[in-house]
């Protein structure tokens, strides 16, 4: 480790007391013994052993909080990514860790204030897609990718706050490739992955991918309508102990036939969840509660101030479907009643020689159902799809 650091670290001036790179190897220590601020290190050093790291007790006293910011400083100018990727090739071999299979995803870390400014490799605070649900703050984007073994951490990058996920992948295979130095592991990942370049470019260099497929391809809409219209057969493949679950079972089941996608042919297997089938079921069933409540709250509002046309109903109502997305599951009529009514003509006392006039307003009534045929066709369909790029 030594050693590499010092590649990318060499003395400036030629005449430090203490090399860089010692205080830096201090400083990795700390954080994985201790991980005191930045301000109490001084203190912490005095109670190591300097044998241990090549010191003298004279050599101690040099180390202060503007010993290691200095230090950092030149870790951040230096070419970190290289440095990285060395760091963690030399690791890979120093522990045999197995390469097989490479399990990726990312995150965003969100920020509070005012953070202007850019780093020196563009790296910025920026809104984007907000995993944390807060699209009004700024944020940065953490990709990490793991080995299947022992889930030790093989690459990181972090992205500004507005880039998209499915833009990284190219980028953090190809790191990875460098990594492992071979093309034919498998690339596990969201469904982000799966779009015609990315997945074009991957198995073009000779990868291999496992990835779920969006709902949104035509592949995955086309078995789900075929599933909903006829059961197909299966087959048990898994049986595990749900964790928490006092000692409940779930099953995972294959689909028989052979699937592919229509552009490029990969591969493509269906299976089948037990406990997301409950899962899928337990949260249509809250939302279709969530519609009827918000049906119910509108039955009072109807014939008054903003809701006394038909299309100013339907617009209310079509908002609630599609907020929670469960029109296909309602069966919904809204009906209309004309009701006539005199009204006086001029102003004053009613009398013998009053005049009126007829007026007709439409009313409006409001009545829903379940439908029963959706919902049991639905009940067919509780399953995940998963693609393999050979």
């Amino acid at each position: 480790m030594k050693d590499i650091l010092s590649a990318y670290l060499p003395p400036i001036y030629g005449n430090e007391s203490i090399p860089v790179v010692d205080t830096l190897i201090l400083l990795m220590c700390n954080i994985t013994l201790g991980r005191q601020p930045l301000y109490e290190l001084g203190q912490w050093v005095q109670s190591i052993d300097p044998s241990c790291f090549g010191l003298s007790v004279e050599n101690l006293r040099i180390f202060n909080d503007d010993r290691f910011a200095r230090a950092l400083d030149k870790l951040y100018l230096a070419d970190r990514a290289s440095l990285m990727t060395e760091v963690v090739v030399e690791m890979i071999e120093e522990v045999d860790l197995e390469l097989s299979r490479i399990h990726n995803d990312s995150t965003t870390v969100k920020a509070y204030g005012k953070i202007p400014g850019k780093t020196i490799t563009g790296l910025e605070l920026a809104r984007g897609n907000s995993k944390d649900h807060r699209p009004d703050l700024k944020q940065l984007v953490f990709s990490l990718s793991i080995s299947s073994d022992g889930a030790v951490p093989v690459h990181y990058k972090t992205y500004s706050g507005d880039r998209t996920d499915d833009t990284m992948h190219i980028e953090t295979w190809t790191t990875v490739s460098k990594i492992t130095r071979k093309h034919d592991f498998i690339y596990v990942a969201d469904c982000k992955v799966c779009t015609s370049n990315q997945l074009g470019y991957i198995v073009g260099k000779g990868g291999r991918v496992i990835t779920t497929v969006p709902n949104t391809w035509k592949e995955a809409m086309t078995f789900k309508e075929g599933l909903r219209l006829e059961k197909k057969g299966g087959k048990r493949i898994w049986r595990r102990k749900i964790p928490g679950g006092w000692g409940e079972v779930e099953y995972y089941s294959l689909f028989c036939g052979d699937y592919s996608t229509e552009k490029a042919g990969y591969r493509m297997y269906w299976y089948h969840s037990s406990e997301k089938r409950k899962n899928d079921a337990l949260s249509r069933e809250q939302k279709l509660q969530k519609v009827e409540s918000n049906l119910l709250n509108l039955l009072p509002k109807l014939n008054k101030k903003k809701l006394k046309m038909r299309e100013e109903i339907e617009k209310r109502i079509e908002e609630i479907l599609k907020k929670y997305k469960v029109k296909e599951f309602l069966k919904i009529s809204l009906t209309e009643v004309r009701q006539s009514y005199r009204v006086q003509i001029g102003r004053g006392r009613p009398g013998p020689k009053t005049k009126y006039k007829k007026c007709v307003e439409m009313v409006y009534s409001l009545v829903w159902e379940r439908n029963k045929e959706a919902l049991k066709r639905e009940k067919m369909w509780f399953f995940s799809q998963n693609i393999r790029l050979n």
